[in-house]
């Protein structure tokens, strides 16, 4: 099995070497792991209120320390990925900086709703003050244009706006079909990431009425649980796989040098 969604310490908000991250996935028997910490948000231009991105001058070590990792790794396949937070006007800048890198996959998220950072613990009373209808349209916006803008491989955590389980009382579904239509019109994948287990909506991002929705319209699906400490690599991965499962997946997308290919559930 695959976990494609792995931090690192140099992002400040991890803990753990690298290679007890790996020790942890030979432990729990995966296959291929992925570190995608966070691309320096510094190189975009933009300083958020806390630092949740490594610096600039880190990200050559980190690379050449997922490569090191991968060329002694002898049981689990260790891929070169990156978690790049999508912010609006910053997109020929990524376009080009991505070229100096070799990476096997890119993640895009969305972590930022202007200068307001929705994932973050601090901050998670600011939803009180939300029309939630507006919130969510305005981040499956973002989403979508994320796809569009052909930078990302992976859309990470798809639905984590959620996150501390506040949600509009209208059905999602339609939101949710356009979104999943525009990742296979862009030929862009979705993880199911087992980080949502531990957060206040203790739910996978998405949950299985978003994945039906995402397979219906057959887009592809990697696997992540967003470690940000080595005991949680690969966390609630059986559960995941029965969701996939029990949806109807039955393949994994898997890449390599931003090519990809499928594996087997």
């Amino acid at each position: 099995m695959i976990d494609y969604h792995l931090h690192t310490a140099r992002c400040c908000h991890a803990t753990g070497t690298m290679e007890e991250y790996l020790a942890a996935a030979e432990k729990n028997r995966l296959l291929e792991i992925g570190f995608a910490d966070h691309f320096p948000l510094g190189l975009l231009g933009f300083k958020p209120r806390n630092q949740v991105t490594m610096n600039p001058e880190e990200l050559s070590d980190y690379i050449q320390h997922v490569n090191k990792l991968n060329d002694i790794s002898q049981n689990v396949n260790v891929k070169l990925g990156i978690e790049v937070d999508y912010l609006p006007g910053t997109e020929e800048k990524l376009r080009d900086l991505l070229l100096n890198y070799n990476f096997d996959y890119v993640i895009g998220s969305i972590h930022f709703i202007g200068d307001w950072d929705f994932t973050h613990p601090v901050y998670a009373d600011d939803y009180k003050n939300k029309d939630l209808d507006k919130l969510y349209r305005r981040y499956f916006k973002l989403v979508q244009d994320a796809c569009r803008s052909g930078l990302f491989d992976i859309i990470g955590h798809l639905d984590v706006v959620k996150k501390f389980n506040y949600r509009p009382a209208r059905n999602l579904d339609s939101l949710w079909r356009e979104t999943a239509r525009l990742l296979k019109v862009t030929n862009t994948c979705l993880e199911l990431n087992t980080a949502g287990r531990d957060a206040p909506v203790a739910e996978f991002y998405p949950d299985q009425r978003f994945l039906e929705i995402c397979l219906s319209e057959k887009v592809g699906i990697t696997m992540g649980s967003d470690a940000h400490s080595p005991e949680q690599v690969g966390r609630y991965f059986p559960e995941a796989l029965a969701l996939l499962k029990k949806t109807g997946y039955r393949e994994l997308t898997v890449f390599k040098k931003r090519q990809r290919s499928s594996i087997s559930i």
